[in-house]
Parts: C-alpha cells; sequence; structure tokens
C-alpha cells in the first residue's frame, strides 16, 4: 500500500515538472485518505495490547478494571498529544500518559467526566499508511453500554479486528454478539491473542474450537484465526528483537491485514488517484496535438477556429451551470424529505417516551431515595431512550439519503462526462484533427464518505441535570422534578432532533460542495487545456522560426515522458482493476 501511494507521489510529481501545472488537489487527496479499523474484544482479551503492538508503543492504557463506553481513535500526525472531546462540544489537549485518566472505569466511573471521546495522536510507521485504529470499550463486561458502542461502529468501519484468547475461549458474550454481527463478518479478522500462554497442542485445540464455534454462530465457512502473541510483539519491537518478533507470529496477521486494506480501500483512492493523474497527462497530450496542429492554419483562419471552440465552450459553461442548479434542488427536497421523517419520528415516540419516564417517575419514587439518586436515576433512563431512539434513527437516515445522494451524484456525473466527450469532439471538427476524450467511470465521491465522520457521533443532553434540585429534601425535589417532566422531555427530544438534523445535514452540504468541486474541476481542466493550447498556438504563429522550433522539439520531448507516464499507470490500474 506504502509503495503504490510512494509511486504515485512520484508520478504526480513528474507530470508537475514536464507540464508545468499542479496537481495540489490529487495529492492532497491521495495523502489524507484514511481507513477505519475498529478494534473489538471482550474484557481481558489483550485488545489494547494488541493495538499498541500494531502501532510498536505503548499508547493505549491496558487495564485489569473494564475500560468505560469512551472510544478511542488513534491516527497519525508527526507530534505525540492526545485531545479529550466532551459531550459539551468542548475539548482539551492532554498527555498521552493521561489518557486513563478519561478512558478507565476507574478514574472516570460512569463517565461522569461527560467524555465524548478521545483522540490520540502518533508517529507510528502504522498509522502513516493512512490507517486510522478506533479501540471500542470491551464487550461482555458488565457494562452493557460497552457493548452498544461496539455495535455502532460497525456499520461504519472499514474492517474489524475480533480479539480472543485462550483464557477461556468464546464466551456467552462474545457468541452473542458475533450472533448480531453476521451481515459484517467478511470484514472481520479473527485474532487468538495470548498464545504464549498455552502449549503448540493446547494452541492447536483452541484454535480449532473457535474455529467451528465462530463458523457455526456466524454461518460462514473458512474462517481464518490469527494466533499471535501482542504482548511479546510490542516488546519485540520495543526491543528490536527479530527472533522474538518471529516467534510473536504477528508478520502473517499484519501483512494479510495490509493486503485486505489495499484490496479494500486502497485500491478505490489509488484507481481515483490514477484517474486523475491520466486525466491531466491526457489534457496535456492534448493540447501538444492542437499545438501543433494549428501549425497548418493561418493565424488569421487559427483566430476564427478559435472563436468558434470559444462560442461551444460558453454554451458549455452555461449547461454546467444548470447542472449546479439541479443538484441544489435535489438536496433541497432532501433536506424537505429529511425534515418529514424528524415529524414523523416524533410522533411515534414523544408520546410514549413521556410516559415511560412518569412510569419511572412514579416507581422511583416508591422507593424513597435521595434528590440526587432520583435525578441520576431519571436521567440514566432518559439517556438510554434518547439514544437508542436517535442512534437508530440517524443510522436509517444516513443510510437512505447516502444512497439519495450517490444517485444524484451518478447522474450528474454522467453528464459531464458525455459534456466532456462533446468537447473533444467539438474540438476535433473545429480543428481538423482526432483527440480522444479521457473519461474515468469510477464513482466521484464515496458513499462511506458521506455517513462515517467519527467526529460527529450522537452524544447526550443531560437536561435532566438541570431541572432536578439534588441538595434538596427528596419530598420538594420530586415534586419539583413531576411538573418538569413531561416539558424536560420535550425539550430534549426537540433538542435531538435539531442535532440529529444538524447532523446530517452538515454531512450532505460537505459532500455536494466536494462533488462540486470534483465535477467543476473535471471540466474546467479540460477547457483551460484546450484553450491555454490555442492560445499559445497563436503565440508561435507570431514567434521567429528559431523558437518555433524550439518549443516543438520541448513539446516531442515532454510528449515522450507523459506518454511513458501514462503506460506505466496504465499498467497499476489494469493490475488493481
Amino acid at each position: 500500500m506504502t509503495n503504490i501511494k510512494e509511486k504515485l507521489l512520484k508520478s504526480i510529481s513528474a507530470v508537475e515538472v514536464i507540464s508545468g501545472k499542479e496537481l495540489s488537489k490529487t495529492k492532497e487527496k491521495l495523502l489524507n485518505e484514511q481507513f477505519n479499523l475498529v478494534v473489538i474484544g471482550q474484557f481481558k482479551r489483550g485488545k489494547s495490547t494488541l493495538i499498541n503492538a500494531l502501532l510498536g508503543d505503548d499508547i493505549v492504557p491496558s487495564s485489569i478494571l473494564p475500560l468505560t463506553s469512551i472510544v478511542t481513535i488513534i491516527s497519525y500526525s508527526q507530534a505525540k498529544k492526545a485531545i479529550v472531546k466532551f459531550l459539551d462540544n468542548s475539548k482539551e489537549e492532554i498527555e498521552l500518559e493521561k489518557i486513563e485518566k478519561y478512558v478507565t472505569e476507574k478514574h472516570n466511573p460512569k463517565n461522569k467526566l461527560n467524555v465524548k471521546e478521545v483522540h490520540v495522536f502518533h508517529p507510528s510507521p502504522y498509522l502513516k499508511k493512512g490507517i486510522r485504529i478506533i479501540d471500542t470499550p470491551g464487550i461482555g463486561s458488565v457494562f452493557k453500554h460497552n457493548t452498544d458502542v461496539a455495535y455502532s461502529f460497525l456499520p461504519y468501519c472499514d474492517a474489524a479486528v475480533f480479539v480472543m484468547s485462550p483464557d477461556p475461549p468464546l464466551g456467552e458474550a462474545e457468541i452473542g454478539f458475533l450472533k448480531n454481527v453476521r451481515t459484517y463478518t467478511e470484514k472481520f479478522f479473527f485474532v487468538l491473542n495470548k498464545i504464549d500462554m498455552v502449549s503448540e497442542k493446547e494452541l492447536d485445540e483452541v484454535i480449532e474450537f473457535n474455529k467451528h464455534f465462530l463458523e457455526d454462530y456466524t454461518k460462514t465457512k473458512g474462517i481464518k484465526i490469527y494466533p499471535i502473541s501482542a504482548k511479546n510483539a510490542l516488546k519485540a519491537k520495543q526491543t528490536k528483537d527479530s527472533n522474538l518478533l518471529k516467534e510473536s507470529r504477528i508478520s502473517e496477521f499484519e501483512n494479510e491485514l495490509d493486503e485486505f486494506i489495499q484490496k479494500e480501500k486502497g485500491n478505490i483512492i489509488t484507481i481515483s488517484t490514477i484517474n486523475a493523474i491520466l486525466r491531466h497527462i491526457n489534457n496535456e497530450l492534448t493540447s501538444y496535438q492542437i499545438q501543433k496542429q494549428a501549425q497548418n492554419f493561418s493565424l488569421e483562419r487559427l483566430k476564427e477556429k478559435t472563436v468558434k471552440f470559444e462560442g461551444f465552450i460558453k454554451g458549455v459553461k452555461e449547461e454546467a451551470e444548470e447542472y449546479e442548479y439541479i443538484l441544489d434542488k435535489r438536496i433541497e427536497k432532501i433536506y424537505k424529505e429529511l425534515d418529514e421523517e424528524i415529524e414523523k419520528l416524533k410522533e411515534q415516540h414523544l408520546s410514549e417516551l413521556i410516559e415511560k419516564m412518569q412510569q419511572h417517575y412514579e416507581e422511583k419514587a416508591k422507593e424513597k431515595p435521595t434528590t440526587e439518586e432520583f435525578e441520576i436515576y431519571m436521567t440514566q433512563k432518559m439517556n438510554e431512550y434518547i439514544m437508542d431512539i436517535f442512534n437508530d434513527f440517524k443510522k436509517e437516515q444516513s443510510e437512505i439519503i447516502s444512497n439519495k445522494i450517490e444517485a444524484i451524484y451518478d447522474e450528474l456525473a454522467k453528464r459531464i462526462n458525455e459534456k466532456i466527450e462533446d468537447i473533444a469532439k467539438t474540438a476535433s471538427s473545429i480543428f481538423e484533427i482526432k483527440l480522444n476524450s479521457y473519461i474515468d467511470k469510477e464513482k466521484l465521491i464515496q458513499k462511506s464518505y458521506f455517513y462515517f465522520m467519527l467526529q460527529d457521533q450522537m452524544g447526550i443532553l443531560n437536561i435532566f441535570a438541570t431541572t432536578f434540585r439534588t441538595k434538596l429534601p427528596f419530598f420538594i425535589g420530586k415534586k419539583i422534578a413531576y411538573k418538569h417532566i413531561k416539558n424536560t422531555t420535550i425539550e430534549l427530544f426537540d433538542r435531538h432532533c435539531g442535532r440529529v438534523r444538524y447532523d446530517l445535514t452538515k454531512r450532505v452540504r460537505e459532500t455536494t460542495f466536494r462533488f462540486k468541486d470534483q465535477l467543476k474541476d473535471k471540466l474546467d481542466l479540460t477547457i483551460e487545456s484546450i484553450e491555454k493550447a490555442l492560445n499559445k498556438a497563436i503565440q508561435i504563429k507570431t514567434e521567429s522560426q528559431k523558437k518555433a522550433l524550439e518549443v516543438f522539439k520541448t513539446i516531442e520531448h515532454n510528449t515522450k515522458l507523459l506518454s511513458k507516464e501514462k503506460e506505466e499507470l496504465e499498467k497499476l490500474k489494469q493490475q488493481l482493476s
């Protein structure tokens, strides 16, 4: 994956030097692409140690106690740092050594610090490949929400590592989890950690046992289990002990994961980048063709043809503006349909939610708790209902909207490609030369980009905390609480409706902006290359014969260099396809 990326970066640099044009957007897209790897495992399976082994450093805290429901997101950066994001959207930069304070149940019980997620940045070569690791809380711990968090990330990940260990083999919680995620198991890598704790014979038995259960419960045949010792792998990388690294058996897992990343995600961005470079090369070669062919016309005739072509391009640009208008109108329709779905959600759940909260009030009041206990209980219940309702709604609407905008984008991309072909045909006719347009067929927007924006995962709004008066006697506090339950529930529900709408429409706006930018780039690049070629051709006509010969000598030289780059890129594209 890294070698291909480096090859493409060299190719981009070569095209930039030859053509004298910057391919900054193409380069940026290649460098910034992320592969989202979610790591899942039951408490005490060595999940954190495995992540640290992949990265070659002690980054994620390992704990003998369950972690909280806080997700840790690990990305590449030249400098080591961590940023804690809170539910109120504030954030705090901390040292890596202090992560434990925010993500462990010991230091942050029941997430009393209101942490949303923790972002870790590290200069690991593994992350530099464009991999982002999402460390989810352990499934099957005493905290049910930890398992829910693991579930919620599966639809949006590019691959998942499921960590097991021999002590004991698969447990009830893991089996229950796997039953419910059968549709995602093609993205799973099953790792058996802690092999240093058992003999070879015991290891074979555990692998066979787990393989049988995995295939049975996931209804998938041919599952592969990677036996490793994450502890030894980490130590080996830190001490540069090649023998210990071999004993850890992590290399096979790392290599096959790399291959999967290249195939599933790397190929998408790689082929997209290749297409972008080929588009630049083709337009530059077209420019050279026109400059050479233009010398067969008189200056006056050349100017006449140029004016004719400019008239055609004016109409093309007007049509392109119409395409943008069509796109905007269709996006507005998506917003309207989303608003209608939000109203349906209110009708479906709000009255029932108010009734449930009032029932919880009555039941809890019989226990005569303290006002503080009562506030904690009611807030917890409200949060559970809100999370269930809105996480499901958000996932469903994300999928619906992503399908809608993908269909819109595909249709408009097809129109733009057809228009680019028209430009090439018209230029061929006007300048009496055969020009070939370069039309790439891949989707301009990756669907996953729309619905996977990690930083926007649903948070909690503890409005009940402002409603209850925790220092008041319970008999007074409960009267105040009862009066506010209905209004507070409505307010909280409305706020989450607003948050979901803002989040989804924000994503649509951002992907639409990127899409428009890509369409504009494709069309403008084609038009500009021909227009500049015509301007240069007219300029050559006014130059001395000696100067003109020098220009054509440069054109011939650059044509050979670009043709060679084009041939190599097309071979690479064919291999990847």
